[in-house]
């Protein structure tokens, strides 16, 4: 079922709207309504230098789509706003990836500024979203009133069924898994499987291979000693091959 995620731009954490808006897409043209950074500060992701940045918390792992923008509207401080940007996601807050470099368009001033049409985040899993501003329209101060993102809750399932081969079912459980997983094999025929376990920088982390006997069902535990994060799962069995996202998330 999909979500609409609202979230406003203030400290860092969901805000509510204590000014209400005439019409939902119509934003304040007062600076203190949003999100404003006078003074740069460390980074969560530690590969960016001191910055200005707003990191949302969104409690459970979504899949983030379409964005909207509503930029710092007070008629006096639109040199505030945000314009170029990162936008980085994380599962754990602690590793973070980065989707791309956006421009957050000007806004106007004006009463009913309705925002702009954000940058799409193609579907990324994430439980954290950083947004860095890279520069402003010129203002001493960097702001941000509104985001909206469009995102699905990513549900762990207890059992979760995957592409099979032509005589082996696959399954994993669960997934996302905040201590292991499991990889379970139920071959119908004979042969060799091999499986490998990458980073999202697709470093390979854990590889072995063995020989599946028909009625026997193989388990293997996965991932116990890896940090939270994304990963890619990789079987290869009588010329075929799987791949499968993996997640690994902090224990709540």
């Amino acid at each position: 079922m999909k979500k609409y995620i609202l979230l406003f731009a203030l400290a860092f954490f969901l805000h509510t709207l204590s000014k209400a808006q005439c019409f939902p897409d119509r934003h304040s043209t007062n600076f203190f309504d949003g999100w404003i950074s006078c003074e740069p500060a460390a980074n969560p992701n530690p590969l960016r230098p001191k910055s200005h940045f707003i990191m949302y918390d969104f409690g459970k792992v979504f899949m983030l789509g379409k964005m909207r923008i509503w930029n710092t509207n007070d008629p006096s401080h639109l040199d505030w706003g945000m314009r170029d940007v990162a936008i980085d996601y994380s599962i754990d807050g602690e590793n973070w990836l980065h989707a791309g470099d956006y421009t957050f368009p000007q806004a106007n001033g004006l009463s009913t500024y309705e925002g702009a049409t954000g940058p799409d985040l193609l579907e990324i899993e994430a439980r954290y979203l950083l947004i860095t501003a890279l520069n402003n329209y010129g203002g001493e101060c960097f702001g941000l009133s509104e985001m909206r993102v469009d995102g699905e809750e990513v549900i762990i399932s207890d059992v979760e069924n995957i592409e099979d081969f032509d005589c082996v079912d696959v399954s994993i459980y669960p997934n996302p898994f905040a201590e292991k997983m499991t990889l379970m094999l139920a071959p119908g025929c004979e042969g060799n499987i091999r499986y490998v376990l990458y980073d999202a920088l697709g470093h390979e982390l854990v590889s072995d291979q063995f020989q599946l006997s028909p009625g026997l069902n193989k388990s293997v535990e996965l991932g116990r000693e890896l940090p939270s994060g994304s990963y890619m799962l990789f079987l290869e069995f009588g010329g075929q091959t799987i791949q499968k996202n993996v997640i690994k998330v902090n224990r709540t």
